[in-house]
């Protein structure tokens, strides 16, 4: 059987939208813990700058004399900003989680990652937190059971970041109604 020849056409137009999206702004906060989780968020922003993605994390990128609780809520409310991913791993991450998911303009962009035991779909205990991801869940669609080092069929927090991150970044230039 003998394959037709490609248009060389086509090469040129695949291109041109390799370039357009490449183009494309999208910035992301990563929100998380201090020590190795501090050390992880600037691993993944390395990652998504290098993609062209802006990746900001607060404690090198946020104004440090103003109280985290205060100047995040100021950014993470501003239009330009498109995507917040919260890792929670800790009390201080819980509530930055409950303070963002009752707020719209921010629940609507947040991305939590949780451990598979914390996630309602992977486990049937339900406390407050799980609650109140389980709700999350249900309003906004995105919380993710994220690999914490143990044997578990989940994707590791930066392989999940940077495939939500360039796939918003291309819904944002194709449909980007989707993502409002």
């Amino acid at each position: 059987m003998v394959l037709p020849k490609r248009d060389p056409r086509l090469r040129v137009a695949r291109e041109q939208l390799e370039s357009q999206i490449n183009r494309s702004r999208l910035i992301v906060v990563l929100l998380g813990s201090a020590g190795s989780g501090l050390d992880e968020r600037r691993d993944i922003a390395r990652v998504l700058n290098a993609r062209g993605v802006s990746a900001l994390v607060p404690e090198d990128d946020f104004p440090a004399d103003v109280n985290p609780s205060i100047v995040e809520r100021a950014i993470l409310s501003h239009a330009d900003v498109d995507l917040v991913f919260v890792s929670v791993r800790s009390w201080g991450t819980a509530t930055e989680f409950g303070q963002f998911h009752a707020e719209p303009t921010i629940a609507r962009k947040l991305r939590v990652l949780v451990d598979p035991d914390h996630h309602p779909l992977h486990n049937p205990k339900h406390g407050y937190l799980e609650d109140l991801y389980l709700t999350h869940l249900a309003a906004y669609g995105h919380v993710y059971a994220v690999d914490s080092g143990r044997f578990v069929p989940v994707p590791s927090i930066k392989s999940l970041v940077t495939l939500l991150a360039e796939t918003t970044r291309q819904l944002k230039f194709f449909q980007q109604d989707l993502i409002k």
